[in-house]
């Protein structure tokens, strides 16, 4: 073979592998531009998903938070980064120390170490300062979130600005205070020898109330059942209210119906409690033979039943146009022996224990024991 020949193969060969190197980077480089096609696909994809959960958290009228399993802010969203007072970008990533003072960060961390310890989640209320200096009112809940993809520990915390409700409510409470202490003078007006009896009967109820352990809600109603109980009796005659003598059988029903009458007129009051169904329910007694349903034993409200013993030790205890008032030791012995007929056993023993060691609460009370 010449040396031309063995040359012009050559250069064929360099050819044919030139040919060959450059379909290949042509194949790479289309193959490249077809995955950073996909690539960019997927980042505006999820670029959109992001944003939108953005919008919708945004638009929530509370905070929202999701801290990884070092208690990083691995999310929050507008409403978050404004309460805590930095960009968003300047919270994703860092603990609560770096961005709150120590107190703050510290009881928020140990709140995320109870979820996570408990598994359980938890709800508190808080009083915070916000960044205009006004004290805020936070509902705030922290549960775990199950595991996705390689983000596992993760803590969701969301709260709601309470401020506007709390403040709302007190300023109705106090509304009906106002309310109630008017209906209360109302009662004393019409029959000047119970005045005083409306307003002890709703302090009592709540002290015995208070030493049974009820809840809230529960106290409350029975202190303002207590005080509005005998509001019926601006429908009885004021000549039987006055009565000097012993009121006839006629003359004593009217005075418990309107009793009955009291829960009808004070239905359309929105008390917060149940104090009209406790109202419907101060004449039952407690072995069954009461009006107006014969209820029995616990099928009673345990806030009637408090009311119903402390409406009775207040009238034993305090003078009538009838009659004189009765010491105090012979009134709660007269109401033991009406322990599981007329009264609840348990509820006699509170009010004996509250008159027997703390009366001093109650200025009216101990001017009674020591008389």
């Amino acid at each position: 073979m010449s040396p031309f020949v063995g040359l012009a193969f050559l250069l064929l060969a360099l050819l044919l592998l030139a040919a060959i190197v450059g379909v290949r980077r042509f194949e790479r480089a289309q193959l490249s531009s077809s995955y950073q096609l996909r690539i960019d696909q997927l980042q505006k994809r999820l670029n959109l998903q992001e944003d939108t959960l953005r919008s919708i958290t945004d638009s929530l009228p509370g905070t929202l938070a999701i801290f990884d399993q070092k208690n990083h802010y691995w999310f929050i969203n507008r409403q978050g980064a404004e309460a805590i007072g930095h960009d968003i970008r300047d919270i994703v990533g860092n603990a609560p120390g770096k961005l709150m003072n120590p107190d703050r960060a510290r009881k928020l961390e140990s709140r995320l170490a109870d979820v996570r310890s408990h598994g359980r989640s938890i709800e508190t209320v808080d009083q915070v300062t916000d960044q205009q200096g006004r004290m805020r009112f936070m509902q705030v809940h922290y549960e775990n979130i199950a595991p996705f993809g390689d983000f596992g520990g993760g803590i969701l915390m969301r709260g709601e600005d309470l401020t506007n409700f709390i403040l709302e409510r007190e300023r109705r409470e106090t509304m009906l205070r106002q309310v109630i202490a008017t209906l209360v003078a109302v009662i004393d007006r019409r029959d000047p020898y119970a005045a005083g009896h409306s307003a002890r009967v709703g302090q009592l109820a709540r002290v015995i109330a208070e030493e049974l352990m009820l809840d809230e809600k529960q106290i409350d109603a029975a202190e303002i059942a207590g005080s509005l109980m005998n509001f019926g009796k601006v429908l009885v005659p004021r000549e039987i209210l006055t009565k000097t003598t012993p009121l006839t059988s006629d003359e004593l029903q009217r005075v418990r119906e309107s009793i009955l009458t009291s829960a009808d007129i004070l239905s359309i009051i929105d008390f917060f409690g149940p104090v009209v169904p406790t109202l419907r329910q101060v004449l039952e007694r407690f072995d069954g033979s009461g009006v107006p349903d014969g209820l029995k034993g616990d099928a009673i409200l345990i806030t009637a039943r408090v009311v119903t013993v402390a409406n009775a030790y207040v009238a034993l205890v305090s003078p009538r146009a009838h009659r004189p008032s009765m010491e105090f030791k012979n009134a709660l012995e007269s109401m033991e022996k009406d322990a599981d007929k007329a009264f609840d056993r348990r509820v006699v023993n509170a009010l004996a224990s509250y008159v027997e060691n703390r009366p001093a609460k109650l200025d009216w009370l101990t001017r009674t024991k020591h008389a």
